[in-house]
């Protein structure tokens, strides 16, 4: 039996990846046992799993923690059809399709920075221009971001913006290497294009949909530069998610543990939810 000779390349690579990945977990795991403050300058001490029962019990931090789920949840599900629903009429020809698919990918090589500023004046509730095209059809001003039961929406409606063109991008990626000869069968056998869309088209995209979503989730769990440039968590702590709960416990209140701790359940949670979904993806098909 011959042995693979690739695996020289990348096993030392996986392997020192993945022991710089444990000794960094182990380390930051010790961490959120101290009770690290900056605060107290050398009186730290081990604490064991008080700064876990504190996160459990901190109202805020629940709250944000429900919000982070919800906002990647949305961000993540209206991507996914938009991008889908993009790709399937940019998969058709037409004139000037070429021009239309490269200024569709124009708001992923904006930087999140840019992208929350240019949305942060949109939004603004005296000169910006979402009110003034709402007012066209007869609607009063929003206070899109001034207000706890709209500026999660705000930041959601920015979000999509920038990110749809990536879906798009990768779905039309999968599209163009489907097969065509279990399509074009079904249209001689006089199905008509829903039926070819549903029935052959999306089981043969499902693996590629699963692993775009799971890609999006990642990138809306760890979102941070709109919430922090657009409302900086508020207004009344409304558009707080983990992330930015975490970043105001070590450099606000400089509760360095504590804030790592965050961080560390954050990132648990997100490892077992993401690891299900790519379990799915990938399981093994039925024979038969």
């Amino acid at each position: 039996m011959t042995k693979d000779v690739t695996t020289l390349f990348y096993r030392p690579v996986m392997v020192f990846m993945g022991a710089v990945s444990v000794v960094i977990t182990v380390y930051v795991l010790w961490l959120t046992m101290q009770n690290i403050s900056l605060l107290r300058p050398g009186a730290e001490k081990f604490v064991g799993f008080d700064n876990y029962i504190r996160l459990l019990l901190d109202m805020r931090g629940l709250s944000a923690l429900g919000r982070t789920v919800m906002f990647t949840i949305a961000a993540t599900a209206i991507e996914l059809v938009l991008g889908l629903a993009i790709a399937l009429l940019l998969d058709r020809e037409f004139a000037g399709k070429r021009v239309v698919r490269a200024l569709i990918l124009v708001p992923i090589v904006m930087t999140p920075v840019v992208v929350g500023l240019t949305w942060r004046f949109m939004f603004d509730p005296s000169s910006g221009m979402a009110n003034y095209l709402i007012s066209l059809i007869g609607f009063g001003p929003v206070d899109w971001l001034g207000s706890p039961n709209v500026a999660i929406f705000s930041l959601l409606i920015a979000d999509i913006w920038q990110w749809t063109p990536f879906v798009v991008l990768l779905t039309m990626a999968s599209l163009e290497s489907l097969p065509g000869d279990p399509q074009n069968a079904a249209r001689v056998d006089g199905a008509r294009e829903w039926q070819v869309l549903w029935f052959i088209t999306m089981p043969m995209m499902q693996r590629a949909l699963l692993i775009v979503g799971v890609i999006r989730a990642i990138d809306s769990i760890k979102a941070f530069d709109l919430f922090y440039i657009m409302t900086r968590g508020g207004p009344a702590l409304s558009t707080e998610t983990l992330n930015l709960y975490g970043y105001i416990a070590a450099f606000t209140n400089f509760d360095i543990s504590y804030a790592l701790t965050i961080a560390m359940v954050l990132t648990i949670l997100t490892n077992v939810a993401l690891l299900a979904v790519y379990r799915l993806a990938f399981r093994p098909q039925k024979s038969g």
